[in-house]
């Protein structure tokens, strides 16, 4: 017995708490931010969120080295930073997978003796926190910059207008 097979057979259940953590960053308790279905026509910001976490917890558990799984973080991210929440309400879901991963596997890593495990796949949850930071400040940074330039094109276009009532 080890580790990742424990993972696999309680994959499931560990995406779905993990997804409504994910959907209610404020912990509110809330329907109004579950997961409307996944589809990704009708709700395309539930299937991109979904399903990059569906690949982010399977990189997990397959052990792959946390810079592989960078591409699905910064999907999930994008659409936070984009989002009215806090830096931490933002990028905090992947420190909230570790407290829902331990609270289902605690039993069989402690009779199995599997902390160690445990303990790498925590330093890889960790090393994806940071990566989340990281892209979180950079795409609110790009977000930033977006906003100064369309400002400056309007100041320029309203210096214009005013230039050609003047004449």
């Amino acid at each position: 017995m080890n580790l990742k097979s424990i993972l696999i057979s309680k994959k499931e259940a560990l995406l779905r708490r993990w997804l409504r953590e994910i959907f209610n960053p404020c912990g509110l308790g809330s329907d109004k931010l579950a997961p409307a279905g996944g589809d990704r026509f009708t709700d395309p910001v539930g299937y991109t969120i979904s399903n990059n976490a569906a690949h982010l917890l399977d990189a997990l558990i397959k052990g792959d080295d946390p810079e592989a799984s960078r591409g699905c973080l910064e999907n999930i991210i994008r659409i936070r930073a984009v989002q009215d929440l806090t830096q931490s309400q933002a990028v905090g879901f992947m420190a909230g997978l570790k407290p829902i991963i331990r609270s289902q596997v605690i039993a069989e890593t402690k009779k199995y003796g599997l902390m160690e495990e445990l303990s790498e796949l925590e330093k890889r949850i960790d090393c994806l926190g940071h990566i989340a930071d990281e892209s979180y400040i950079n795409m609110k940074r790009k977000i930033r910059e977006l906003a100064i330039n369309q400002a400056k094109k309007d100041n320029e276009f309203k210096a214009r207008i005013i230039s050609i009532r003047k004449v």
